[in-house]
């Protein structure tokens, strides 16, 4: 539905989640829904109206609440977010043996995202402790990630 107007990992905009919100004026409920990656309520509010139009009606105030966490979800594939874990683990498969660094992480995160320096060095620290990351140096003397 609305995945037709934007790609996956696109940041949501309020204007546009209002404007999906005024289809439903019309009887087409629910795309504002689809569009902030809210696939099973925005089928809901396709198959009943809205919730009979209240459901619209609370739409209108929550808006800027859920373009906010449809754009702080961090990298989409497949309309699914991804695990914190699995963005630092991809991020070492392609940064090879050169590795990566905490600003690299950080910096690969999608803009928005609520992920902090604590949260990525935690996640850091877990990887490493089940062997699913190694740590290193690289020639300047920084320290690295990389894949085992």
């Amino acid at each position: 539905m609305a995945g037709a107007l934007v790609r996956d990992g696109e940041r949501r905009t309020l204007a546009l989640s209002y404007l999906l919100w005024g289809l439903g004026l019309v009887g087409v409920c629910g795309l504002q829904r689809f569009y902030n990656r809210k696939p099973y309520s925005g089928t809901l509010y396709l198959l009943t109206f809205g919730l009979c139009g209240f459901g619209q009606l609370v739409d209108l105030w929550l808006m800027p609440e859920m373009v906010e966490r449809a754009n702080a979800m961090p990298l989409l594939r497949g309309g699914r977010p991804l695990l914190l874990e699995r963005q630092l683990l991809e991020l070492a498969r392609r940064s090879g043996e050169g590795g990566f660094t905490i600003n690299d992480a950080l910096l690969a995160l999608q803009p928005g995202s609520p992920v902090g320096s604590a949260e990525v060095r935690a996640e850091i620290q877990r990887l490493l402790e089940n062997h699913l990351l190694d740590v290193g140096n690289d020639s300047k003397g920084r320290v690295v990630y990389r894949e085992p």
